[in-house]
Order: structure tokens, then C-alpha cells, then sequence
């Protein structure tokens, strides 16, 4: 038996909540959430088709906090999650968000 579809409202709350904690991760990765904040990292910059070298040796040549989660109040509530690139400015959907 499959859950019913959340309404557009609960699901638009529950995606500016994650979006809020990727973003502290990114910006704050202390201890452990180091590793968090890469694998957004990675999952950004490929959202973006743009290349990544993964590990700790690169993070300031492809740093976490270049982007930003938020939540889109307008269009598809199950593709709300985008991601914009700050250095250029550039939106896509957000794949990864999980729902």
C-alpha cells in the first residue's frame, strides 16, 4: 500500500526545512558534517554539469557553500527544491531531495 500524495503546502514546508539544513551544512561543515557538505558539494556541482573533484585536498578549488538550496513557492510542488549557483547565478531543479 503506497502513502497518499502530501498537499503542496506540507510538502513546500517540508522542503524549505531541508533546504535550510543542506545550507547550514555547507556553510558550517564542522566535525563530521564535513563529509555531508561534500557530497552536496558533489551533487551540486553535477546538478550543474559542471565538473568536481571529490575529497578534502579540493574543497577550496570547489567549494560547498558556492550554492544555495531553496524552496520554490511557485510551479510543481514535488520539484520545488532548486539549487542556484552564486557564482553565476544559474537554477536547476534540486534531484536529490528526498521527498
Amino acid at each position: 500500500m503506497t502513502a497518499p500524495d502530501e498537499p503542496d503546502e506540507v510538502m513546500r514546508t517540508k522542503a524549505r526545512s531541508y533546504a535550510t539544513s543542506c545550507n547550514d551544512t555547507v556553510r558550517k561543515p564542522y566535525g563530521k558534517k564535513i563529509y555531508m557538505a561534500l557530497e552536496l558539494a558533489r551533487q551540486a556541482y553535477e546538478a550543474h554539469g559542471l565538473e568536481y573533484e571529490a575529497g578534502l585536498h579540493a574543497v577550496d578549488q570547489f567549494p560547498p557553500d558556492r550554492f544555495t538550496l531553496f524552496c520554490d513557492e511557485a510551479g510543481d510542488a514535488k520539484e520545488c527544491v532548486n539549487v542556484r549557483d552564486n557564482r553565476t547565478g544559474q537554477v536547476v531543479v534540486w534531484s536529490h531531495w528526498p521527498r
